[in-house]
């Protein structure tokens, strides 16, 4: 399969598993942002609306050797004639590779808010572009992660064209030393994961492998 179909997306199952607990929210630092927006290029369909109606995208990122407390999670999305964002579906895995789903460490169905891409704005691109463009962001979360490589994925719940940022690592923060890790896709019609890879075609002709999300861990 070519995951470079950037159709529309659903939501895949919802899990609580160990390592999340309610907590109060608990104010944070960016620990690994895959960068912003880039212009030009198509994103991937990334949405949810059950563990059997979804498309994502999974980013890989790194854990130091201490390890993190991860607080939030979130995603740089443009949203068309979709619904108001109350709720993202997310999940963190790890062991992950082409046609391997590795093991899921933590995932669930989440209140989330969509905030404005703090990157996507006017004046910088055109009013009507930026209107479109949210970061979708869960918090309230208290999830441990050991040291290791970790793949995300948050997708915004509805029904409607929700496509996640490509991105050229402008902004990033803390990606694997430099190094955008693997990035793979999956859709409800095609159980395998493939790597997430997208094209544009006429005027707009560069590609892109690696996608705006990032985790929030405990200061």
């Amino acid at each position: 399969m070519n995951a470079t179909r950037a159709l529309l997306a659903v939501p895949i199952g919802l899990f609580l598993l160990a390592g999340l607990s309610a907590q109060q929210p608990e104010a944070g630092v960016i620990g690994w942002y895959n960068g912003e927006w880039q212009s030009g290029i198509p994103g991937l369909a990334n949405w949810y609306l059950s563990p059997g109606k979804f498309s994502r995208v999974y980013d890989e990122f790194e854990v130091p050797q201490d390890g993190w407390t991860i607080v939030g999670v979130f995603s740089d999305n443009a949203l068309y004639q979709f619904p108001e964002v109350s709720r993202a579906s997310w999940e963190i895995r790890r062991d992950m590779a082409p046609s391997h789903g590795g093991k899921v460490v933590a995932s669930h169905v989440s209140s989330a808010t969509a905030l404005p891409d703090p990157w996507v704005t006017a004046p910088r691109y055109p009013a009507g572009e930026a209107s479109k463009h949210f970061r979708i962001q869960v918090d309230d979360l208290r999830v441990h992660l050991p040291a290791g490589r970790y793949w995300l994925s948050v997708a915004p719940v509805g029904r409607g064209q929700s496509f996640i940022g490509v991105t050229l690592g402008a902004n990033s923060v803390g990606t694997n030393n430099g190094q955008p890790g693997i990035a793979l896709f999956r859709r409800d019609d095609d159980p395998d994961f493939v790597l997430a890879f997208t094209a544009g075609s006429n005027a707009q002709l560069r590609a892109g492998q690696h996608f705006s999300q990032g985790v929030i861990i405990a200061k």
